[in-house]
């Protein structure tokens, strides 16, 4: 999954469901098809257990947002941070059409 456009996250950043833009299905090990908005969710200590690979260097990318999304009215600064590639198994996905 690439490109998040929403994001809900609970107060104690315990639960949270994050929706994409764009994803490629990979089964079998191969890469599929495209499927466009779709969305996951998850509770954080069952999504990091869930971890299953992560990219090497070469896979390495910087991510952000211009919005934090925090208070009322949202705050507006640039957050991010960098992260490698990774699998996840065995978490919620749904929505998205080919």
């Amino acid at each position: 999954m690439q490109s998040n456009s929403s994001w809900s996250i609970d107060d104690q950043r315990y639960k949270f469901q994050f929706g994409c833009e764009y994803a490629q299905l990979i089964e079998d090990g191969e890469i599929t098809q495209t499927v466009r908005n779709p969305n996951y969710r998850s509770t954080t200590p069952a999504f990091w257990q869930s971890l299953s690979q992560v990219g090497d260097r070469a896979t390495w990318q910087i991510f952000g947002t211009p919005i934090c999304g925090k208070g009322e009215p949202n705050q507006i600064i640039w957050v991010g941070h960098a992260a490698p590639v990774c699998a996840f198994d065995d978490i919620e996905v749904f929505g998205g059409g080919g």
